[in-house]
């Protein structure tokens, strides 16, 4: 396989991701703040995630559900559709108190984000 085709593997795989739409009016948008605040939701979506983990060890459902819906919401706001599935997800089991079985869940995520930053940066041509 060449570059090329592993290039478009990649990007086929990156696909859908990322809602198009949403990310290409939060862009038009926003124009030259866009980067900065896509570079603000990386650092803070790692920085949740974090919070997730530990709310997972410690049992607290209340810091869970605050971690979900910060990451959730600001998902949206880029069209990170698994992200926005999945701090759903994540949000629902804070409110039945079972933070402490998503272990699988927060990985998922986790994975979620990393697949969300390649396709975001495949879109900026970082």
């Amino acid at each position: 396989m060449t570059d090329a085709q592993k290039n478009n593997v990649s990007a086929d795989l990156e696909h859908g991701i990322i809602d198009d739409e949403q990310f290409e009016e939060m862009r038009d948008l926003l124009e030259e703040d866009f980067i900065d605040l896509v570079s603000t939701y990386l650092v803070d979506s790692e920085k949740r995630l974090a919070l997730l983990r530990q709310a997972h060890a410690d049992n607290d459902n209340a810091n869970g559900f605050e971690a979900a819906h910060a990451l959730k919401g600001a998902s949206a706001n880029i069209g990170a559709t698994e992200l926005i599935a999945l701090g759903g997800q994540l949000q629902e089991a804070c409110r039945n108190q079972t933070i402490s079985q998503q272990g699988a869940c927060i990985e998922q995520l986790a994975s979620a984000l990393q697949r969300a930053e390649r396709a975001i940066n495949q879109r900026l041509g970082q």
